[in-house]
């Protein structure tokens, strides 16, 4: 009896649906299926009513499933605690910080004060063609990224609002539309997802934005704002430049200019545990932006 069979087990009596069941898994439904009835072969016992192409769990079938379930719950705690105890010298997170770049370090600080036998590897900068997810832990990225697939939950939506310097033409005004500042001249990121999503904005309001800086540096960003050198899109909670005496936020009033920062953990079944407390401190911490 193999244990990869009794996952797949395990998938099939949840969703009781060998179709929905061999999509999930990735596997061929025919093969599927030979391998749940090599199992009752191998138990000689029937752990399904089968009726028609459906399929559910009998008595049997639900004992056997409470019991698999809570032994491999314990084998999966098993190898993260064993794990855990080998590699306690070295906990360390890889992570990449696509957005949220400004309050990255806070948030890492913050935790080391709590948990200071923790090591972080934290790379800002990556091309959004070159990114590898096998090579992180977490991702924190924004939408608007499109290497960044799957096993991904969402940490904040925020606004994006218009930067512009605190002595700049339209200072008096709260909010404008997208399209009033099209002969503006724009700083802007030079790559990602939050480029990515006002590029689409520019175009959706009828024009290509007139660029005189590029940076990935949002404190570069910042200055050449605060200078005069131009007006740019800012994240409206995780750039923090709210309380910049030189600098005056507008609201989008149109298009609706939103994005989403969301967070990315590589999927394993032995994740461990000091990457699960930070991946929750995380999450805490956004909630209460």
């Amino acid at each position: 009896m193999e244990l990869l069979h009794l996952r797949y087990f395990l998938t099939v009596a949840k969703t009781e649906h060998i179709t929905k069941a061999s999509k999930e898994l990735r596997i061929s439904q025919p093969s599927l299926s030979k391998i749940i009835s090599s199992l009752e072969k191998e138990l000689e016992i029937e752990l399904f009513d089968r009726k028609g192409k459906s399929i559910e769990l009998n008595s049997n079938g639900r004992f056997f499933y409470d019991k698999v379930s809570e032994t491999l719950n314990m084998l999966d705690s098993s190898i993260v605690e064993l794990k855990d105890k080998q590699f306690n010298f070295n906990k360390e997170i890889k992570i990449l910080a696509l957005a949220a770049s400004t309050i990255i370090t806070e948030i890492l600080i913050k935790f080391r004060e709590l948990y200071p036998d923790i090591k972080f590897d934290l790379t800002q900068s990556v091309s959004d063609h070159t990114i590898n997810t096998a090579n992180y832990d977490l991702i924190i990225y924004s939408s608007g990224t499109t290497s960044v697939v799957g096993n991904s939950i969402d940490l904040l939506e925020e606004d994006i609002l218009l930067a512009i310097p605190f002595n700049h033409i339209l200072a008096s005004k709260n909010s404008v539309n997208l399209s009033e500042v099209s002969s503006q001249k724009f700083i802007c990121l030079g790559q990602g997802g939050l480029k990515n999503i006002t590029d689409s904005l520019c175009e959706e309001s009828g024009f290509i934005p007139s660029i005189v800086f590029e940076s990935n540096n949002p404190s570069t960003v910042r200055d050449l704002i605060a200078f005069g050198q131009g007006v740019s899109f800012i994240p409206g909670k995780t750039w923090r430049f709210h309380t910049h005496k030189r600098i005056k936020l507008l609201k989008i009033n149109s298009p609706n200019c939103r994005r989403t920062v969301r967070l990315y953990h590589k999927e394993s079944k032995n994740t461990s545990n000091h990457i699960l407390l930070f991946k929750k401190f995380l999450i805490d911490y956004f909630q209460n932006l």
